[in-house]
């Protein structure tokens, strides 16, 4: 499935897939039909799940889908994403290949003739699928069309399907068999083989009808406030200015174009789009027509209103324009320019163009040169753009009943979707990468600033309604990091160093020394046996009876097995293509050496267990899973050992005071497992066992420490031992790492942050011998997954590389995880022998 998507799933992505293929697959409690929702943050994709599912469905079985939703608006946006190839939205690989056939993706108007190897789907409103349904006529879908077929029913924005639901159902029968939501459910149960999956961001489930009626559909949740913790999302702060709203429109024209000069230093091209929100269609023309005026004739009154105005964000930008030396002549110009009319866009008519509606969401694309979208409530919904990152509010009205403070806070959470980009190859392109640095200055392209006036009590409200739907924590705080004064006088910190590697392609032909992977030569295989057991539960213990299965094993040969069986299972995946395998064995001629060598996979052995009839007359299916699995588990190894990228294996010397420096964090509190983090060692209502007086040491190079528990545990234990460790060595120095380093691993170049690394210099050596320890404070939840880090830290020490400078040598080594409670001891061991 993951191979025919144009984008790599995200995590949660990949466990809503999980979700969904155990469901579907394995779960013997699957209801048919199967109805299924998948509850998720706005931005997070979930059109993407909706591509993954079509595929995963059609290999089952699937070739019709309903797919139907409540505006035309979703629909246009929706056929691009799945239909439009050209589209920098479209959802697909180019050629999409399901069990060895190319599939094609069709739009239909009913499903009397339909392609079986194709995707085909009919996309309507709901109304105007309810309207066709009841009212036939030539050519469209009727309730016949679905009694004899299966259907996936995929409906977008689905609270707009729950209108019924959420209402008594009081009335005439007849009212209540003319709503669209009977409409729906009467598809739906036509076939028991059919599936309707359900996506929204904002279905009522504290509604007790809404619970009831999803209590065992809903598959996946996945909320704002957990897309925004999980770093997918800006983060989003409010500019309260009591100006006129033309000024304020003019802020954020300012505040737009240095976001753009900040992302063109790093050499990102963006497009900052400004959205002005209006509270009725004949207020937001007005303001167009009055902004449009504005920026003809935009002028150095303008500019010195603006500097007289006393907001941080407008400083930082005037100040940024000063220092490259931008003129108010040169920035009038650039204003006029980039804020032209025809740069201006208005989505209120009733009757926009098809084109209109592609344009608002492709803003992102660099043909597209809108910088501003005028509008009142045409984009609450279905509305997909990264590059927006502001919203001005040009009406100063307070809604007493709360449901406009609602959707304007619904709207920010939709502006609030990241844009995607990197700084180096190890950055996550779409995951917010500041929090740990705020004063970066690019920090600013990670937020949404939403421009309103200042009045005390809406503001209130609003925070309270982006606290609720969870795209702002409910306590954050910042804190300055800063390094003590003494440590900075240190000769260390003046003239220390720190050893680090880098991540490098892994190309053969940059790298002599390449040499070709060898594969393993043995596998197992077991094919299921529908071995099964019953237990008996009693007082007094159970009593298991089962019904006993002989198993047989046999060896076979892979390259015994029928070459069209192999190619096909090769043709599967895509990592075997010819172009990308001959990357890690470039001596291979063609796929047919591959197959008949004994080096590859001409020299495989499997032993298959299972039922005795079976293991001796393996059918086709079976032999092509053996060999699906055979390979998959070759991919996984090659790709392991020999990826796209390593990490070297020489540490090259950076200096100290370039590496570690003061730095403003941030931290979204109580969102954390660890109630530690963020908050400060030295407050005066810390639990006793994490306290340590930092201030008197000397070793520990920051005033503070704003770790979690674990972390804190570490520096309590280092300050237990340092009476010891002072016998041995001197220049003792801790250092957090807040994001100052990464460290790859040589394997394949992933980036992993060592949460500490201790120097100590030998005393009784004739040498300056420095030892530079990795340490990694890892709570117990999370050091089976992490285990790979640690697994790389071990490495350090026998097979990093560091070059001799002078007198002064170098030992690396990456501790053991540290963990109170159950690694204690082991890492207090490697510790006491560092040097022996």
């Amino acid at each position: 499935m993951k191979e025919n998507l144009k984008f790599p799933p995200r995590p949660y992505q990949i466990e809503a897939f999980a979700r969904f293929f155990y469901y579907l697959t394995d779960y013997k409690k699957r209801a048919k039909p199967s109805q299924l929702l998948f509850h998720m943050a706005t931005g997070s994709g979930k059109t993407l799940i909706m591509a993954g599912a079509m595929l995963e469905l059609y290999r089952l079985g699937y070739r019709n889908f309903l797919f139907f939703v409540n505006t035309d608006t979703i629909i246009r946006k929706t056929k691009e994403n799945f239909l439009n190839p050209v589209s920098s939205k479209y959802l697909f690989k180019d050629r999409i290949n399901i069990d060895g056939e190319q599939v094609g993706i069709r739009e239909v108007e009913n499903f009397e003739s339909v392609s079986e190897n194709s995707i085909n789907i009919l996309f309507s409103t709901i109304q105007g699928l309810h309207s066709q349904l009841n009212n036939p006529h030539e050519n469209s879908v009727t309730f016949d069309d679905f009694t004899d077929k299966k259907l996936v029913l995929i409906s977008d924005e689905a609270h707009h399907v729950n209108a019924l639901t959420k209402k008594k159902l009081v009335g005439e029968e007849a009212e209540i068999n003319n709503t669209w939501e009977v409409t729906i459910t009467r598809i739906f149960n036509s076939n028991p083989e059919n599936v309707m999956l359900e996506f929204t961001a904002t279905l009522e489930l504290s509604h007790p009808m809404i619970a009831s009626k999803y209590n065992s559909k809903l598959l996946y949740d996945y909320a704002l406030a957990k897309f925004r913790q999980d770093g997918f999302s800006k983060e989003v702060k409010t500019i309260q200015i009591d100006i006129e709203a033309i000024d304020r429109a003019l802020v954020g024209v300012i505040i737009s174009q240095y976001k753009k000069k900040i992302f063109s230093k790093y050499g990102i091209l963006v497009k900052p789009v400004i959205m002005m929100k209006s509270d009725s269609v004949a207020s937001s023309t007005q303001t167009e027509i009055e902004f449009n005026k504005t920026i003809r004739n935009f002028n150095a009154g303008n500019i010195n209103r603006l500097r007289s105005i006393n907001n941080d964000t407008l400083n930082q930008a005037f100040l940024y324009f000063e220092s490259l030396g931008i003129s108010d002549s040169n920035l009038i110009d650039e204003i006029k320019e980039d804020f032209s009319e025809d740069k201006v866009i208005s989505v209120n008519s009733k009757n926009d163009s098809d084109q209109k509606q592609l344009i608002i969401n492709s803003l992102e694309d660099k043909q597209n040169e809108y910088r501003v979208v005028f509008a009142v409530d045409k984009l609450n919904e279905g509305w997909d753009v990264l590059n927006l990152f502001d919203i001005i509010r040009l009406y100063e009205t307070r809604d007493k009943g709360g449901k406009t403070t609602t959707q304007e806070a619904q709207l920010i959470g939709r502006g609030a979707r990241y844009f995607p980009f990197k700084l180096n190859d190890s950055d996550e392109a779409d995951k917010r990468k500041f929090d740990a640095d705020i004063e970066h200055d690019l920090r600013i392209g990670e937020t949404l600033h939403y421009h309103c006036f200042n009045e005390p009590r809406y503001i209130s409200e609003l925070y309270a309604a982006l606290r609720e739907i969870g795209i702002v924590p409910n306590e954050k705080t910042e804190v300055q990091l800063e390094l003590k004064d003494e440590f900075k006088k240190t000769q260390f910190y003046k003239t220390g160093f720190i050893l680090l590697n880098k991540k490098v392609e892994n190309d053969p032909k940059i790298y002599g020394e390449y040499q070709e992977p060898i594969l393993r030569h043995y596998f197992t295989y077991n094919i299921r046996t529908a071995e099964n057991r019953e237990s008996l539960i009693f007082e007094e213990g159970s009593v298991a009876e089962s019904q006993h299965i002989y198993k047989a094993t046999q060896s076979y040969e892979l390259i015994t097995f029928d070459k069209a069986i192999i190619r096909k299972a090769i043709a599967k995946l895509p990592f075997f293509q010819f172009n990308r395998i001959t990357r890690f064995f470039p001596s291979l001629k063609s796929i047919d050496d591959f197959i008949e060598k004994s080096k590859y996979l001409g020299g495989i052995k499997v032993d298959v267990t299972g039922l005795a009839k079976d293991v001796k007359n393996l059918t086709p299916k079976v032999k092509l899973d053996i060999c699906i699995d055979i390979l998959t588990a070759i991919s996984e190894e090659v790709y392991q050992r020999f990826g796209e990228f390593k990490g070297t294996k020489t540490f090259s010397r950076e200096p100290i005071r370039s590496i570690f420096k003061d730095k403003k964090l941030y931290f979204a509190l109580n969102e954390q497992s660890d109630k530690e983090a963020g908050r400060a060692t030295m407050r005066g209502d810390i639990d006793p066992k994490y306290y340590v007086n930092l201030l008197a040491n000397d070793w520990y190079a920051f005033k503070e420490n704003y770790g979690t528990s674990e972390e804190k545990f570490l520096v309590k234990f280092l300050d237990s031992q340092m009476q010891e460790l002072q016998k041995r060595f001197n220049d003792i120095y801790l250092l957090r790492n807040e994001k100052f380093f990464k460290l790859y691993r040589f394997s394949d170049g992933k980036a992993t942050e060592p949460d500490y690394v201790l120097f100590m210099k030998e005393r009784k050596s004739n040498e300056d011998l420095i030892y530079q320890l990795f340490i990694e404070p890892k709570g117990g939840h999370l050091m089976a997954v992490d285990s790979w880090k640690e697994d790389f830290l071990k490495e350090i020490a026998n097979e990093a590389k560091v070059e001799l400078y002078q007198n002064e040598q170098f030992r690396l080594i990456g501790m053991p995880f540290y963990n109170k409670f159950e690694k204690e001891s082991q890492f207090k061991d490697a510790l006491i022998n560092v040097g022996i």
